[in-house]
């Protein structure tokens, strides 16, 4: 078949700065654009920065999209009311979970505070046995109660994780039909069509993860379709998964839960065709963004996967690429503690941005520093799309160098010394932490 011309485009939204990339089939050229990430829609900057990169919309032929908005949700716990379903004399089994303590040395650990609370967890009357047999049918109108005190108590997303589901998923299905019918416009995530694996705490956890940003994250991608179809894109969207993959903005949409790494991932597999194009088989693979620094392996020329993972507390059950992520970027703020000069996690973002981006920023970041030290070309930044403000950066240094007894250069020099040793600190977490020796990779 022979190939369309026209372009295929992709784009990344990361805390400070949407990434553009249009590839020109016919040019065989690159066309690379960044713009500010727009809050509270996140939409917004993508259409901004893609009408700024390409004229005709018409003509990109492939269209993929990398998001942090799911994860960013999760974060700021801005997520939907959930109600949790699942079997008669199970309630607790979210609230519960493990009895492992994961800092086993930290005296002030406390567990996360679940998605769902113990109020909207609701019993429903029917059993499976572990090998898919029923021990007692579903009752309907259990269901049907349930469905009453939901739509009573305005409950915006429903998870349903039935005991044993993962063998025989009957019941499940049919507590969807009944749900549907009487709530309209609910979304419902079912644990089988989640995670289709065995333990019911991490099988649990990880459908009230995808219930609790499904609202959020599909009005996002309804949103982003519609505007990018009124701009004049036809082809489909695809959006990257958490394991590297695409899937469609439908699937997306019906399992947003698959989305949570979404972002960071993108990095991970390109540089695995980069490890192929260079013959390097072994690969630490760094992305430093304005908000945090990701750190993931090629080994072998394989993007480094796990079958499961935490997300701030929750197991996921779903494959992902393995990244470890800090709160190190350039827009990392340097701060007074205790005497002590610390740099981060917190991040000045996109609004107001690092000083120097001339936004009303007055808080000293990495950025700035590098501005002050001649590491970033304030006239070059971003390609020459943004002209960076040297003496908004070194004003924003000033007090902070003042409470030191330090110059404002031997500030910018500490701010950098603390983060490079932050994010040697992660490299090491992924690599020595772990037995992996680092001489045996190339870092990109």
């Amino acid at each position: 078949m022979a190939r369309m011309n026209g372009f295929r485009v992709a784009i990344d939204i990361g805390g400070t700065f949407t990434d553009i990339v249009a590839y020109d089939t016919e040019g065989d050229r690159y066309i690379c654009h960044k713009a500010l990430t727009t809050r509270p829609d996140l939409s917004e900057g993508i259409i901004d920065g893609l009408a700024k990169a390409l004229e005709n919309w018409s003509l990109v032929r492939f269209f993929v999209h990398g998001t942090t908005y799911g994860l960013n949700t999760l974060l700021q716990r801005k997520g939907a009311r959930v109600a949790l379903l699942t079997t008669e004399g199970f309630r607790d089994v979210y609230r519960i979970g493990r009895t492992n303590r994961p800092e086993m040395y930290n005296l002030h650990y406390r567990k996360p505070q679940p998605l769902v609370p113990r109020r909207d967890t609701y019993e429903v009357a029917e059993r499976i046995r572990a090998d898919g047999t029923v021990a007692r049918p579903l009752d309907g109108s259990s269901v049907d109660r349930i469905a009453r005190e939901l739509e009573a108590t305005g409950i915006e997303s429903v998870a349903v994780a039935l005991l044993h589901s993962y063998v025989n998923p009957e019941h499940e299905l049919r507590v969807r039909d009944l749900l549907e019918r009487a709530l309209p416009g609910v979304p419902i995530s079912l644990s089988h069509e989640v995670a289709r694996e065995w333990r019911e705490y991490e099988r649990t956890s990880s459908t009230v993860l995808n219930a609790y940003i499904a609202p959020v994250m599909r009005r996002y991608l309804v949103s982003l379709r519609s505007k990018m179809a009124a701009g004049g894109l036809g082809a489909d969207i695809h959006v990257m998964q958490s394991n590297g993959g695409l899937m469609s903005l439908d699937a997306a949409r019906a399992r947003p839960g698959h989305t949570l790494l979404s972002g960071p991932v993108g990095g991970a597999i390109g540089a695995v065709e980069l490890s192929r194009r260079i013959g390097r088989h072994n690969l630490i693979c760094v992305d430093m963004g304005g908000t945090s620094f990701d750190v993931s392996l090629v080994i072998d020329g394989k993007a480094e996967t796990v079958t499961e993972t935490v997300v701030e507390g929750f197991p996921l059950l779903l494959p992902v690429v393995n990244i470890f992520s800090i709160g190190a970027g350039g827009g990392s703020v340097a701060w007074l503690e205790g005497g002590g000069l610390r740099v981060g996690p917190r991040s000045a973002g996109s609004d107001p941005g690092p000083a120097c981006y001339g936004r009303g920023g007055t808080e000293p970041t990495v950025t700035d520093s590098n501005v002050l030290l001649g590491r970033v070309n304030p006239d070059s930044f971003a390609a020459g799309q943004m002209v960076l403000d040297r003496a908004a950066a070194e004003k924003a240094m000033v007090p902070l160098a003042r409470a030191l007894g330090l110059s404002v250069l031997d500030l910018a020099e500490g701010i950098g010394d603390i983060i490079n040793a932050k994010m040697a600190g992660a490299i090491r977490q992924i690599t020595v932490a772990r037995g992996i020796d680092p001489r045996d990779f190339t870092l990109v």
